[in-house]
Formats: C-alpha cells, sequence, structure tokens
C-alpha cells in the first residue's frame, strides 16, 4: 500500500501536486488528459505501470500528496479542501483538455470529487478499489499505528523491504495515516456526489479491505452511464500481470468517451 520508490531529497513547497508522470508527453501535443489519483500511502508513480502504455496524445498527471515521492521530505497530511485547490489551480491552469479522472482506493473518493471541480472538462471516471456512499471501509476504523501496520500487511502491495526497516516503516505508517483521515473526510457527504459522466467501476472479489458487493451502487452516483467490472484478485488486482492489460484498455475507452 504504499511506494515501491526509495525517498528522494526533494523538499521544496514548490514541488507541483500534479507533475507529469511520462516525460514523452512534453515533446507532443496533447488531445485528452487523464488525472491519476493514487491509494493511500502511494504516490502517483505506484501506478505508471497503467499509464505507461497509454498514446502519445493523452497527457498523464498524478496526485503527489505530501510525504512522497517527489514530496518526501515533507511532513504528510493534507485536507481535502487543499487537494481540490490544486485541481483548480495546477490542472485548470493548464491548457483546457478532455480529462477522465482515475483513482484507486482512497483516489478513487478523491478523484469523483475532482470530477466536479473540472466541470465540462471532466468526460469520464474510473474508480478502483473502493465503495461508494457510506458503505463501511476497513481502513476507516484504523485509529492507532497498529492498526495502519495491520493494514499495510493484510492489504499488500508494500514491499518487504519497507515492512522490515523500522524507520522507513515508521515513515510510510505517518503517510497512511495521514491519507486515512484523508479519506474520511472525503467520504463524508459522498452519498449525495453525483456525476453527469460515464463511470467505470473496478474491484478485486478476494479484497480484504473493501467488499466487492456494493459495487453496483456506484451507478447511484452518476447519471450516465456505469459499468463494472470485477477481477479475481486483492486489492491490488488492477496490478496484477493478468488484469493489466483489461485496466489499460478501461483507461483507453475512457478517455475515447472525451
Amino acid at each position: 500500500m504504499t511506494d515501491s520508490e526509495g525517498p528522494t531529497t526533494m523538499t521544496s513547497s514548490r514541488v507541483p501536486w500534479w507533475p507529469l508522470l511520462r516525460l514523452r508527453e512534453a515533446m507532443t501535443s496533447p488531445r485528452a488528459r487523464l488525472l491519476v489519483f493514487p491509494h493511500s500511502g502511494a504516490g502517483p508513480n505506484t501506478l505508471f505501470p497503467l499509464v505507461e502504455p497509454l498514446p502519445d496524445h493523452v497527457e498523464v498527471l498524478g496526485l503527489s500528496l505530501p510525504g512522497r515521492e517527489r514530496r518526501f521530505g515533507e511532513p504528510p497530511g493534507c485536507r481535502l479542501d487543499q487537494v481540490l485547490d490544486s485541481v483548480s489551480d495546477e490542472v485548470l491552469g493548464r491548457d483546457p483538455l478532455p480529462t477522465v479522472v482515475f483513482g484507486h482506493s482512497l483516489g478513487a473518493l478523491l478523484a469523483v470529487r475532482a470530477a466536479l471541480v473540472l466541470g465540462p472538462h471532466c468526460r469520464a471516471a474510473v474508480v478502483s478499489g473502493q465503495v461508494p456512499g457510506r458503505t463501511p471501509r476497513r481502513a476507516h476504523a484504523a485509529t492507532t499505528e497498529e492498526d495502519a501496520v495491520r493494514l499495510l500487511r493484510d492489504g499488500g502491495g508494500t514491499p518487504e523491504w519497507v515492512l522490515h526497516d523500522p524507520e522507513m516503516l515508521a515513515h510510510v505508517t505517518r503517510v497512511l495515516r495521514a491519507d486515512i483521515d484523508l479519506s474520511r473526510e472525503a467520504a463524508v457527504g459522498f452519498e449525495d456526489v453525483r456525476l453527469d459522466v460515464p463511470l467505470h467501476v473496478l474491484g478485486g472479489t478476494a479484497d480484504p479491505l473493501i467488499p466487492h458487493e456494493p459495487l453496483d451502487d456506484w451507478a447511484a452516483h452518476t447519471t450516465g452511464a456505469c459499468r463494472v467490472l470485477r477481477f479475481d484478485g486483492d486489492h491490488f488486482f488492477l496490478l496484477a500481470d493478468e488484469h493489466r492489460p483489461t485496466v489499460v484498455d478501461v483507461l483507453s475507452r475512457a478517455l475515447a468517451e472525451g
């Protein structure tokens, strides 16, 4: 549930919240934009394998929260309004493009909230590993450092070296607990959130953190079409070799809808 990268030394407050995830996009004229919202404890590079195969004309920006990747040296933690302000300032401040939001776990809640900020620029949303509305979430019941470590171990996706490095594990746990607070905030009032765009919903049938049965309830959160796909796998089913091509295809189709 965390970055696979080691720490960086960048600590400047001027580090952007929305860096480009693929350098080749700086050398072409984009015709569409994908915003990537990673899961708790992670940075956007964790989901890079899913966006790397997309066409060159798609500009891919990844949400970089404090305490990880480019912002490793910053104290973890932020509020929902700061995330949404970053969308207004950094994303809407760029040349307008048809935009798709894509989020996993915590990122799914943030992606849908951001879609409302984007307004007519948002053409579709892809949410993964998350349930809508008031459905209970195991992570939200975690209140102690021990709970957070248990989530890291049970959820999978955390490199073994992190779990066995006390200093790094302590840092990752702080980041995760801050992200759980952000997730709780993003879930408040979510039952009243409605989009007007196609919604693609992905989930794992063996996810120990998020039940897959309520995934169909996402249909109540958009006036557009809602397509639900379930995969054999745990919380990180989308990164499994056997499922990755299908997830890339979903992203490609969502971008084509724009």
